[in-house]
């Protein structure tokens, strides 16, 4: 049209669409380095969105980790998630669970003190071995609560897995506000119980929390699409996860989705 302009950031989604194809909306990120094979998959519910303002989501987010040889996996420290700056994550009025409340409690009684201040759910998959035992996989279910660490915002994510090894542990993501690309991170340390006896092969982990403070309806998660004006759609970089090893290696993966303005 005589004397329109284009964005430019509307012809890098529009190339980043072309390039990538309809299949990149649901792919896993897969990333093979340092000895490790990592897989990031995740994303956001529903998928149509406003293009100002935000609408209420769920967010899934999962990662697996294996060696590439025969040798174990090093022992995973440090889990590092970042969410795109068009995500918001937010605890206005959502009651918090004391830490001290789920690190001895079993999964319904965590569910009987701090109903109130559940935002999520998922499970943990370890390697685990044994004195004199084979080694066998073990995954534990895990319930995401609200809460505060040291000053920060933060999610308890505490795992419990069963027989033949039962242990009841907590994850603490320290949920801060950063600049850039990704506008918020969420850096989970393991606890020393988690890798006694064995190691964190994969996870998964889903936010998802709507609840009522001075009659308004608010969300725990909350997003928006980030499209330019006239373009129904884009592809973003969703989410970015890192891991941390005890030998010092690092490997991330970033994920990238697509959303649908919301008419």
């Amino acid at each position: 049209m005589p004397g329109s302009r284009i964005p430019k950031l509307a012809v890098l989604v529009t190339l980043a669409g072309l390039l990538a194809g309809a299949s990149a909306a649901l792919a896993a990120n897969v990333v093979k380095e340092k000895g490790l094979v990592v897989t990031f998959n995740g994303g956001i519910s529903p998928r149509k969105l406003p293009r100002a303002g935000t609408a209420p989501v769920g967010v899934q987010m999962g990662g697996r980790i294996k060696s590439t040889d025969k040798a174990d996996q090093p022992i995973l420290e440090r889990i590092i998630l970042d969410i795109n700056r068009e995500g918001k994550i937010q605890t206005r009025g959502l009651q918090r669970c004391p830490l001290g409340k789920l690190k001895n409690a079993s999964q319904a009684g965590a569910r009987r003190s701090c109903a109130d201040a559940l935002v999520g759910k998922g499970s943990v998959t370890s390697r685990v071995s044994l004195p004199e035992q084979p080694a066998f996989a073990s995954t534990g279910s895990m319930l995401a609560f609200n809460g505060r660490f040291k000053g920060h915002d933060a999610v308890f994510a505490q795992v419990s897995s069963g027989a033949p090894l039962p242990l009841t542990y907590v994850i603490v993501f320290v949920v801060k506000k950063t600049h850039g690309t990704f506008g918020t991170t969420m850096v989970g340390t393991l606890p020393e119980i988690a890798s006694s006896y064995g190691y964190i092969t994969a996870f998964n982990l889903s936010l998802r929390r709507t609840y009522r403070f001075h009659g308004k309806r608010l969300s725990y998660a909350s997003a928006t699409c980030p499209a330019p004006k006239g373009f129904p759609s884009a592809q973003f970089p969703l989410a970015k996860v890192g891991y941390e090893f005890e030998d010092g290696r690092k490997v991330s993966a970033t994920l990238i989705r697509e959303c649908r303005v919301r008419r």
